[in-house]
């Protein structure tokens, strides 16, 4: 017996036509946006055997336009396409003896890779009540991103800035092996609770932030806990050739080792043909631990253009603590990307080029990688179209292993 593996899908949608009619929000004049998407497909030799594997990652916005405050946040994620199309062809049959854990494994297996539409942020914003300068929020799930550089377009309406060197293209296998968990700034709140933001100055734009965090999954039971209550102060600075954004928060509970965090971006620039970004920070830093260089979020990029030739040199040295979880097989993990390209994705909206990427890692030599990468990328229709071959010369042992390929799309607004 075969079940539709699309309806599910479409579930949370079908809630929200129900629920806004019942707040008084016209459903069909509300405004529905993509503020993000990426797909990407890897195909790579695996046993002698030319494997496709492909992940996609999306954020649906919901907006009741300029007389409501309304803001519902929905995430689509699918570390597997290929296996959330297969497992959704099949339905569960009950079993008649005790499951083994060969059965437990297909089982987590199978929810591990399913295509998930999930409520990602719900929030509610009152623009300058009692015509003071303020935008105050109220929020559940997940909001805003600290030194990422995506802020500085929404308030200032200056071009994109942030670096590249992120997502499904460059790191494939997520976080500590989990495809689901991205590199994408230095911190982001995700909780319950209350935010603020001062709209009286042009060039500035102090935030503040007061909730409680959303809980971690307990080692022992499996269960999440009840979250720490934390607060966080941030401002962003447009000083035109200088971009300045800089945070500063803790997430404490009575009884246990309080939390620190902070950091800072900055996005410098000489005229036309010289840039310089550096994301500089803590993610988190319990108190009880002993500090190090393990706890830095760090990635440093010097860009020179020349005409329609740039070269960009990346450095990102991976950090222990990330998004409220500490992951032990990010540690001593650093990454080196070399980026030679003639094209301009602003003004030509296309460029091709070469990259060499190195990796190094406190585990030793064995731990290192190096790729030669060509690459083609062209944007059309608010899409960002990447075609990529990867080489790793240092796996000569197993030359069919050596190739694998990429394509990936992306918002590019």
């Amino acid at each position: 017996m075969k079940r539709d593996p699309v309806l599910p899908l479409y579930a949370p949608l079908l809630a929200v036509l129900i629920v806004l009619p019942a707040l008084g929000v016209p459903v069909f004049g509300a405004e529905i946006t993509v503020p993000k998407l990426e797909f990407a497909t890897r195909g790579a030799v695996k046993d002698d055997t030319f494997v496709l594997s492909s992940a996609a990652s999306a954020d649906i916005a919901i907006e009741g336009g300029g007389k409501y405050g309304v803001y519902l946040g929905f995430s689509f994620a699918a570390p597997n396409l290929e296996k959330a199309f297969a497992y959704g062809n099949v339905r569960i049959t009950p079993v008649t003896a005790a499951p083994t854990a060969d059965d437990y494994n297909a089982l987590a297996d199978r929810l591990n890779n399913q295509a998930v539409v999930a409520l990602r942020v719900a929030k509610a914003a009152a623009r300058e009540p009692f015509g003071a300068p303020l935008e105050v929020a109220y929020f559940l799930g997940e909001a805003d991103s600290f030194c990422s550089g995506d802020d500085f377009p929404l308030f200032f309406g200056t071009p994109p800035m942030g670096t590249d060197f992120k997502g499904f293209m460059y790191f494939p296998e997520g976080i500590g092996g989990d495809i689901t968990r991205q590199y994408d700034g230095i911190h982001k709140v995700r909780g319950t609770g209350l935010s603020a933001a001062v709209t009286y100055w042009e060039k500035i734009v102090p935030m503040a932030y007061f909730y409680q965090d959303i809980g971690t999954i307990d080692s022992a039971t499996g269960l999440p806990d009840l979250g720490k209550y934390s607060g966080d102060l941030r401002v962003l600075v447009n000083a035109g050739p200088a971009k300045l954004e800089a945070f500063g928060g803790i997430s404490f509970r009575p009884g246990e080792d309080t939390i620190y965090r902070g950091g800072f971006l900055a996005h410098l620039t000489a005229g036309e043909g010289a840039a310089f970004l550096i994301q500089c920070g803590i993610p988190g830093w319990e108190q009880g631990d002993t500090f190090s260089v393990d706890n830095l979020y760090f990635l440093i990029e010097p860009r020179l253009r020349f005409g329609m030739f740039a070269v960009y040199t990346t450095f990102f040295y991976h950090p222990l603590w990330y998004l409220q979880e500490k992951t032990p097989d990010e540690q001593g993990k650093a990454d080196i990307n070399l980026k030679f390209l003639y094209g301009d994705m602003v003004s030509r909206m296309f460029e091709f080029g070469l990259e060499l990427t190195g990796g190094l890692h406190s585990g030793g030599i064995d731990s290192s990688y190096f790729m030669v990468s060509p690459f083609l990328s062209a944007a059309t229709g608010g899409l960002r179209w990447d075609l990529k071959i990867r080489v790793k010369p240092l796996d000569y042992d197993t030359p069919k292993e050596m190739f694998d390929t990429f394509i990936g799309i992306r918002t590019a607004y």
